[in-house]
């Protein structure tokens, strides 16, 4: 190797060498999402479960996000507006996901206008492991009329109403749906949600609901 191919080869390894350090200099990236990205079935390979549970997932976590939003304006106790906020981020990277599988099909995504909640019909509960139908949310003016602790009881009842209905979904999708992708997803749900679902009932231990 003649002494200007040397040069270049050491130029070109300390060049290397510098992108890497600098790629591993400062602050520490956010990490980045369970599913960093999110691939269209190969051959169709996917099922109604998984188009089910997608949709219905996404509608859960808007009904999710609109609850925590009631919570962060109107809760009394600082741990719910806190445990609202973090609902409310976490949530919306998922319903990304989720209406990014949907578009790459076709499929319809659900929308809800602000203000609004999504709906969607109800699913056929017969078979085991059925996909389960959304809970029922009140309208801003139900929960606008109540205050103090029976606000905080109501949003927790209702947050907790929808946890059930997600993890029933998830149950659901890892049961019978076949989508790598969407399982994937359906599985780092099941971890959000449990942990949510167990800080609610942290949430409740100190405050009683009005039924007990």
């Amino acid at each position: 190797m003649t002494v200007s191919a040397r040069a270049l080869a050491l130029l070109a390894a300390v060049t290397v060498a510098g992108s890497a350090l600098t790629g591993c200099a400062g602050t520490a990236a956010p990490v980045a999402p369970a599913v960093a990205a999110v691939q269209p079935s190969p051959s169709g390979q996917y099922n109604d479960t998984d188009i089910q549970f997608a949709q219905r997932a996404i509608a859960l976590r808007q009904q999710a996000r609109w609850l925590a939003q009631q919570a962060v304006q109107g809760a009394q106790s600082v741990g719910l507006k806190q445990f609202a906020t973090e609902v409310e981020s976490a949530s919306q990277p998922q319903i990304e996901q989720l209406t990014t599988w949907l578009t790459q099909h076709n499929l319809p995504v659900p929308s809800a206008s602000p203000g609004a909640l999504p709906s969607l019909p109800a699913m056929p509960t017969a078979a085991p492991g059925a996909m389960p139908s959304l809970p029922a949310m009140p309208n801003a003016a139900e929960l606008q009329g109540l205050s103090g602790e029976q606000f905080d009881n109501r949003i927790v009842e209702l947050f907790s109403a929808n946890h059930e209905g997600l993890l029933g979904s998830i149950t659901a999708e890892l049961a019978n749906g076949v989508d790598p992708t969407v399982k994937g997803i359906a599985d780092q749900l099941k971890v959000t949600a449990t942990t949510e679902q167990q800080q609610l009932e942290t949430l409740t231990g100190p405050t009683p609901t009005p039924t007990r």
